[in-house]
């Protein structure tokens, strides 16, 4: 009887151990996030077969801004809830619904939070692997730097299948960003 308590204790001991040990790194992923206000970093984004590079100003809890550098000089915009692409060279904005993307999330430092924490970690050498599904915007996997926990870039795989890799690049954190640089252009 004293050898099943002894072995029911330890297989209780070494499974909450080992769980500390998963959690541990979601832990310091969310504890990071908690301490970033803004982010400014470049940015090299595949999907269909299309290479794009550019740079990123990130204020939360709502604003994001991503310059192409391209012919058409795309810019991705979210303000608050809303989602612009502003082709520059055309003057052209095309709106699209922000609450089908995981950009609200990544904005939102609680949100992200919550995300992280329900997704499934996995981790390798040099990276930390976030897993995360939603049945209304498909797969998302966030990467994570194993050693200051920075966010290094993401995978979507929308409802269509169709995918997306976002790597970052040169990171800084915290650094004052003006939210002039938000405000969606105004077609007169």
């Amino acid at each position: 009887m004293k050898k099943k308590i002894i072995i029911v204790i330890s297989t209780i001991f070494f499974s909450i151990n080992f769980t500390n040990l998963i959690a541990d790194p979601k832990l310091k992923i969310i504890e990071n996030l908690k301490e970033t206000e803004t982010l400014k970093f470049h940015f090299n984004q595949i999907s269909l077969n299309n290479n794009e590079e550019g740079i990123c100003f990130l204020k939360r809890p709502y604003f994001l801004k991503c310059e192409y550098k391209d012919k058409n000089q795309k810019q991705l915009i979210i303000n608050k809830k809303t989602l612009v692409i502003f082709h520059k060279r055309y003057n052209k904005i095309y709106r699209y619904p922000v609450s089908k993307s995981y950009f609200l999330e990544i904005l939102d430092k609680k949100k992200f939070a919550n995300l992280i924490y329900e997704g499934d970690l996995k981790s390798n050498k040099e990276i930390f692997k976030i897993e995360y599904s939603n049945k209304d915007k498909g797969k998302i996997i966030f990467y994570f730097d194993n050693k200051n926990y920075n966010l290094s870039g993401w995978e979507i795989s929308d409802l269509n299948n169709n995918g997306t890799i976002f790597k970052i690049s040169n990171l800084s954190k915290n650094h004052k960003i003006d939210e002039k640089i938000f405000i969606i252009p105004s077609l007169d």
